[in-house]
């Protein structure tokens, strides 16, 4: 009942302006949002050595200069840039999005991967896909916000993978960042899952914690997979490869 109340577009100009007020947050912030597991720790940290102002020790201070808002309650506070990260759906009165979307049996494969890893699920792969979870399904997360008036980009993590340096350029000619392509090259090629996990574990940086990869096709049996594609619509459904 609250969503649908604060995602009318009669109240959503309210809630949004109370809501900026109540968190600091400007005008000018640019949310990137995803589903979990879809690729926002990836950008996020690619991001960090694209900003202008970039030094070595950011590295230290990721949290502060690019926030995530399920780190702490606080992270409206910190000295950042006008970039947050995300994972929240919809109903969140975000002005500017960067929405990063990824295959839903890739991305559904590694969150229930992750939160059982965290001891945050105790179910099996067929259990996370039939209960509901935190944020929402993944055909809901995508739905509202590749269609929602506030998304100004939508890049896809399939695309990411394929060229990097490419999505990077996109993601800063949208920020207004002179990002030339060699230094994303340079970038990309520092910003290896290799790299961010010797960070993560020797330097104590905060990354979330970058897992290894799996093949979802491991565990999404014939039965599962027709399921999961009988439970997304066909605006989501054009996310699949």
């Amino acid at each position: 009942m609250v969503k649908k109340f604060i995602t009318h577009s009669a109240f959503r100009g309210l809630y949004r302006c109370w809501w900026e007020h109540r968190y600091g947050v400007l005008t000018n912030d640019v949310f990137l949002v995803s589903y979990p597991r879809s690729g926002n720790t990836w950008v996020r940290f690619m991001l960090l050595q694209a900003r202008p102002e970039f030094q070595p020790s950011d590295f230290q201070r990721i949290d502060e200069i690019i926030p995530d808002m399920h780190g702490k309650k606080t992270w409206f506070l910190s000295k950042r840039t006008n970039i947050v990260k995300s994972h929240l759906t919809y109903w969140q009165p975000f002005r500017k999005v960067i929405y990063l979307v990824r295959d839903g049996r890739a991305a559904v494969h590694s969150n229930w991967r992750y939160q059982r890893d965290e001891g945050r699920f105790q179910g099996s792969f067929e259990d996370f896909l039939t209960h509901p979870h935190w944020p929402s399904s993944w055909s809901e997360h995508v739905r509202g916000w590749v269609n929602a008036p506030e998304t100004q980009l939508i890049i896809r993590y399939e695309e990411i993978v394929a060229n990097p340096s490419a999505q990077l350029l996109r993601i800063a000619a949208l920020l207004g960042w002179p990002l030339s392509a060699v230094r994303a090259e340079e970038i990309v090629a520092s910003s290896t899952k290799e790299t961010m996990q010797a960070m993560e574990e020797n330097q104590g940086i905060s990354l979330h914690r970058v897992s290894a990869s799996a093949s979802w096709k491991e565990d999404f049996t014939p039965s599962l997979k027709s399921s999961f594609l009988k439970s997304i619509d066909l605006e989501s459904s054009k996310y699949l490869t």
